[in-house]
C-alpha cells in the first residue's frame, strides 16, 4: 500500500505573521509559547506540517539552535509529532478532556492539566441522561424507522412553538425549520434573505461563527458596533446601505449585553424603513441568570425577521440542535436550501430536545451561573483592577479591555502557565483588532476562574 503523502507546511510568511514581535531575550522559551498558543487556538490546524528547523530559523531569524530547540519543547508537550519523511506535524494531545468550543477550524481540547478559560460550556441538564435512555427506548419498534420530516419532527416543532408561545410570540409549526444546531441555522437564515456578494452588518465584537456564516457565504462584512447606543445602530440600519444585519440581542457574546424593549423597538422600526431583513442569534436566550424581565422577541409586522435558536447552551452542548422561526414565506425558502446541506438534524437529539425544552434551563445550574459570574467580577477588581469589563446582564461571558499587553502575547505567556484562553482578535468579524480586549468566560468553577486571574494578573504586573 503506498504511503501517504505528507500534509503541505504551514505557510512560513503567514507563520511569522501569526507570532508577532519577537522579543529580546527567552527567544526559545517564546517561539514555543506562541506556536503552542496558536496550535491551541486552531490557527495552525490539527495535521498541519510546521516548516523545517532551518526555514522556521530564517523566517523568525533566530539561530537553527533556537528553533530546533523550541520545536523540541512543542514536542515534549505532545503538541506536535516528528516522523521521518513527514516532518513536524501538529497533533491532539493525550489525556484531554476539557470541554471544546469549536471557535476555530480544527479547535482542540486543552492539555491534561491545563487551566482552561476558553469555552462556554455548561454541565448538562439534569434530566438529559433520562430523556436520553427514553428516547432510544423502542428504536426497534420505531415505524418511522428512524427517520424524520427534513423540517423536523413533529413533536419538536411543537414544543419550540411552545417555547415561543410563553415568551409572547404565537408561533406556528409551518414557522419553524428544525437546524443542524445554531450555526446551521444561522447559515440558511442568512442565504434566505441575502444574495452573493451583499452587504450584511456584523457586530463587533461578535461570536467568531456568525462572522464565519457571513464570509462563507461571500457576503460583505459591514461591522456595526456592539457597544454602540440603539440610536446609531438604528441609524445605520435605516441608511438603505444594508442588505441584511446579524444581530445577538439576548445577551450578546461576548459581552454578555441584553437589548431592552426600547432599543429593540428603534432596530426593527429602522429596518422596517429600510427594509433590511434581520438574523437573530438568540442562542444565548435562556441563560437569564439574573431572573430579568426579560423583553419580547425581535419581531414586529412591515419587518422580516428570522429569529435562530439553539439547545446547545440551555439544555445540553451535547445537543446539535438549532431552529429557525421564520415568516411562512420563507419557510419553503429554508427548506430547499436546507435540502442542499442535510436531511434533517438527528432524530434521537431531536426527541431528546422535545422532552427538555419545555422544562427550561435548570435552576440550579443557572444559579452556579450568577455565583461564578460574581466570582470573576470580585477577582477582577482584585487582581486586574486597570481591566475594564461591564457586569453581564446575561449569557456566560465578560468582555475585557484596558489590556497592559496586547491580547496574543498575553494568551501565550498565560499559556505557558497552564492557563488556556481566547484571544480577543477572534471576536473581530473582519480578522482585524479585537486585541486590545479578551473574552473571559464565568462558565467555569468558581476556584478555576479564581486561579486564572491570579495568573492573569502576575502576567499583566511583570514588566520584564
Amino acid at each position: 500500500m503506498a504511503r501517504p503523502a505528507a500534509p503541505p507546511p504551514h505557510p512560513v510568511r503567514l507563520l511569522v505573521e501569526q507570532l508577532g514581535p519577537r522579543p529580546a531575550s527567552a527567544v526559545t522559551a517564546w517561539l514555543a509559547d506562541r506556536i503552542g498558543a496558536l496550535i491551541g487556538e486552531g490557527r495552525i490546524p490539527l495535521g498541519a506540517r510546521l516548516p523545517s528547523d532551518r526555514a522556521l530559523a530564517q523566517a523568525v531569524g533566530v539561530t537553527r539552535g533556537t528553533a530546533v530547540r523550541a520545536l523540541a519543547l512543542l514536542e515534549e508537550r505532545e503538541l506536535i509529532t516528528s516522523r521521518q519523511g513527514s516532518g513536524r506535524t501538529v497533533r491532539l494531545p493525550r489525556g484531554t478532556v476539557a470541554p471544546v468550543e469549536s471557535l476555530s477550524a480544527r479547535s482542540t481540547p486543552a492539555q491534561a492539566g491545563t487551566l482552561d478559560l476558553r469555552a462556554t460550556v455548561l454541565p448538562p441538564h439534569p434530566q438529559a441522561e433520562a430523556a436520553a435512555l427514553e428516547a432510544v427506548a423502542g428504536i426497534g419498534r420505531d415505524p418511522s424507522r428512524g427517520t424524520a420530516p427534513a423540517h423536523g419532527l413533529p413533536e419538536l416543532l411543537e414544543a419550540i412553538c411552545a417555547h415561543y408561545d410563553r415568551r409572547g410570540l404565537p408561533t406556528s409549526p409551518d414557522e419553524v425549520t428544525v437546524t443542524t444546531g445554531a450555526v446551521a441555522g444561522l447559515h440558511l437564515a442568512l442565504r434566505a434573505v441575502t444574495r452573493r456578494g451583499d452587504r450584511v452588518a456584523v457586530e463587533s465584537p461578535c461570536y467568531p461563527n456568525t462572522a464565519r456564516v457571513a464570509r462563507g457565504t461571500r457576503r460583505r462584512i459591514i461591522p456595526l458596533d456592539a457597544g454602540a447606543a440603539a440610536e446609531g445602530m438604528a441609524e445605520v440600519l435605516a441608511s438603505g446601505s444594508l442588505d441584511a444585519a446579524m444581530l445577538t440581542p439576548d445577551f450578546h457574546n461576548p459581552t454578555g449585553r441584553l437589548r431592552d424593549a426600547r432599543e429593540r423597538g428603534l432596530l426593527l422600526e429602522a429596518a422596517r424603513l429600510s427594509g433590511t431583513p434581520l438574523v437573530v442569534d438568540e442562542t444565548l436566550v435562556g441563560m437569564n441568570w439574573r431572573g430579568l424581565t426579560m423583553p419580547p422577541p425581535m419581531v414586529r409586522p412591515g419587518t422580516t425577521t428570522l429569529l435562530v435558536g439553539s439547545a446547545s447552551k440551555s439544555l445540553w452542548a451535547g445537543l446539535r440542535i438549532g431552529w429557525i422561526r421564520a415568516p411562512r414565506a420563507l419557510t419553503e425558502t429554508i427548506g430547499h436550501l436546507r435540502l442542499g446541506v442535510d436531511l434533517g438534524a438527528a432524530v434521537l437529539e431531536q426527541r431528546i430536545t422535545a422532552a427538555l425544552l419545555p422544562q427550561g434551563p435548570d435552576p440550579q445550574i443557572l444559579a452556579e451561573v450568577a455565583a461564578q459570574h460574581e466570582a470573576l467580577r470580585a477577582g477582577l477588581a482584585r487582581h486586574l483592577p486597570h481591566w475594564s469589563a461591564p457586569a453581564a446582564d446575561g449569557g456566560l461571558s465578560l468582555w475585557c479591555t484596558g489590556l497592559r499587553r496586547p491580547s496574543p502575547e498575553l494568551v501565550a505567556r498565560a499559556a505557558a502557565r497552564g492557563l488556556a484562553l481566547t484571544p480577543g482578535g477572534l471576536f473581530s468579524p473582519t480578522g482585524r483588532g479585537g486585541d486590545d480586549a479578551i473574552r473571559l468566560p464565568f462558565s467555569a468553577p468558581a476556584d478555576r476562574i479564581g486561579r486564572a486571574l491570579e495568573i492573569l494578573g502576575e502576567i499583566e504586573s511583570d514588566q520584564a
